[in-house]
């Protein structure tokens, strides 16, 4: 047999396929793909009721990738001076098709929401208080070509009639103009707009966050070796 069929030919013997597991795991990666505009350090300003007491303020949302050693993927949400919620957990629940949110508020305590996203790109996160039966709907969206952030917080007293905003932010990532400017290259860990450098045997690529830069330095090759496929 030519050396090059021989070649052919081991390659498809050792080409294991895809387990389920795996394969969720990847289809879980690809709708949390669609939220990549969110990544990123946003500087925003806060209006709501504090206290009973109207406020306004400055506050910073920084979200990022994050990846499990058994190849698990989520984002994470951290809000520095944030008054309403100061963190949150997002992710992708394949059984349920939709988004499963594990947010912690000012005070402390956690929210679970469940979110969907709709074909304008606008997240619906929604919980429903058991007690009051209030429903709670957060809504996030980006403009601009990914470079304006909006969040509106709103709670429907009883679940029924109009709903009250309790909160809302809006900001601009982070290095951005409105303006625009060249396209960036892509994220070689999510395909996300990518600003971070990072290197491999003296070539330079590009990744979006802290997390996928941490993921990226752990396994180079198979990044790389993925993207040559595409």
């Amino acid at each position: 047999m030519p050396a090059r069929l021989l070649a052919v030919a081991l390659a498809g013997l050792f080409a294991f396929p895809l387990s389920a597991a795996d394969k969720d795991k990847e289809a879980v990666k690809e709708e949390l793909q669609k939220l990549g505009e969110f990544v990123g350090r946003w500087t925003t300003s806060g209006e709501g009721k504090v206290d009973g007491k109207k406020q306004l303020w400055k506050e910073t949302w920084e979200w990022g990738w994050k990846f499990g050693k058994d190849g698990d993927a989520w984002f994470t949400l951290a809000v520095k001076d944030g008054k309403v919620f100061t963190a949150a957990e997002v992710r992708y629940d394949a059984a349920k098709k939709g988004y499963a949110v594990t947010a912690t508020d000012a005070k402390g305590g956690t929210q679970e929401f469940v979110g969907t996203l709709d074909k304008k790109g606008v997240l619906t996160l929604e919980r429903k208080d058991d007690k009051s039966g209030d429903v709670h709907k957060v809504k996030l969206s980006t403009a601009a070509e990914g470079v304006r952030l909006n969040a509106v917080y709103e709670v429907q007293t009883g679940g029924k009639g109009l709903a009250d905003t309790v909160y809302k932010a809006a900001g601009n990532k982070d290095g951005e103009s409105i303006a625009g400017g060249k396209k960036k290259p892509a994220c070689i860990v999510t395909g996300g707009a990518a600003t971070i450098q990072v290197s491999y045997q003296g070539k330079t690529y590009y990744v979006c966050c802290s997390g996928c830069k941490d993921e990226f330095d752990a396994n180079p090759k198979k990044y790389i070796d993925a993207a040559a496929k595409k």
